[in-house]
């Protein structure tokens, strides 16, 4: 990571945990020294936004201004899903991770909100679709992501694993292992990253063109 550039994420409740909580799951904490919350006013003003966490920022720089990973809550009706799935001893979210119907990056530069990445029914930056879910072996019906936000190039970066609907309702990890979003440099733009164990049991890593 760039010495620019922090890293600092917000610990979020684990999905089982907000579905005990009550009904004003708090939602869009401040990241500190990064998201002050006149950003998060504006974000929800721009974004149209009523409910949504901040789980990580990073600073670009001066000029670059600051990037951020927006996550926006479950409906009741999914967060029921999983949370039962969980109890019968099948998937369960990770702990340490966040849970979210859709999962954003945005860039605040000045007055500006700028989505750059998108990710609810697909993975998209700009427009682009960054993955062939499908091809990658998904099932089901997408009812959310659980994931975690890292740091690579100096930028934010995901892990991101989507929550499927599947065998008339229960809620399952979709793929395994998780689609990873991070910065390239060389193309200047986000994009999918895959790790692949080749014959000679070597691994080999590098970002996959869009498809």
């Amino acid at each position: 990571m760039r010495a620019r550039a922090a890293l600092i994420a917000v610990p979020i409740l684990t999905v089982l945990a907000s579905a005990a909580a009550d009904p004003g799951v708090k939602y869009g904490d401040a990241v500190p020294a990064v998201i002050r919350p006149s950003d998060l006013e504006r974000i929800e003003r721009v974004l149209h936004l009523a409910r949504f966490s901040v789980i990580a920022a990073v600073r670009l720089g001066a000029e670059e201004g600051r990037e951020a990973v927006i996550a926006e809550p479950l409906s009741d009706e999914a967060l029921a899903k999983v949370k039962a799935a969980c109890e019968a001893g099948g998937f369960c979210p990770d702990p340490v991770g966040f849970v979210a119907a859709r999962v954003r990056i945005v860039v605040l530069d000045g007055p500006d909100i700028l989505p750059v990445v998108t990710i609810e029914k697909e993975a998209q930056c700009r427009g682009r679709r960054l993955v062939d879910l499908q091809r990658l072996g998904l099932e089901g019906d997408i009812l959310g992501w659980n994931g975690r936000a890292e740091a690579a190039n100096g930028h934010v970066a995901l892990a991101l694993t989507p929550i499927s609907e599947i065998d008339g309702g229960r809620a399952a990890a979709g793929l395994d292992p998780p689609v990873l979003i991070r910065w390239n440099p060389d193309r200047n733009r986000f994009q999918s990253y895959d790790c692949v164990r080749a014959e000679d049991d070597t691994v080999r890593c590098g970002f996959q063109d869009e498809p």
